[in-house]
């Protein structure tokens, strides 16, 4: 994140990280995969800004790691924890077409999940 970049409020917080998203995130593209949200950069300090800011919005993410050092010892990634797939998708989405699709298609199916156990998250 720049150093002059001011986030005032959670709204800005929230464009920030769904820009992102949009750019430098990913998920599976098949509903039959296990569903994972993960944010990637070369940039170490800057993953680790919008670690801090996913927090404090109240998205729970995993540690930031480098998957494969061999490949590219650069390259560093992080999750969104599980517990916290919904609030990314109800307060982040994306604005991204394809990315806005699955994510819309994901709550589709959590919410007839919902359905048959009576609506409990």
């Amino acid at each position: 994140m720049p150093d002059d970049l001011v986030l005032l409020d959670e709204g800005e917080a929230a464009a920030y990280v769904r820009g992102y998203f949009d750019t430098e995130g990913g998920m599976p593209r098949s509903p039959d995969a296990r569903f994972y949200i993960q944010l990637v950069q070369k940039d170490r300090d800057d993953l680790e800004e919008l670690r801090l800011i996913c927090s404090k919005l109240g998205i729970a993410c995993g540690r930031i790691h480098n998957p494969s050092v061999k490949v590219d010892p650069d390259y560093w990634r992080f999750y969104v924890l599980s517990g916290s797939h919904r609030d990314f998708c109800e307060s982040i989405s994306s604005w991204h077409p394809g990315k806005r699709n699955l994510l819309e298609e994901r709550m589709a199916h959590w919410g007839r999940a919902d359905e048959l156990e009576g609506g409990i998250r």
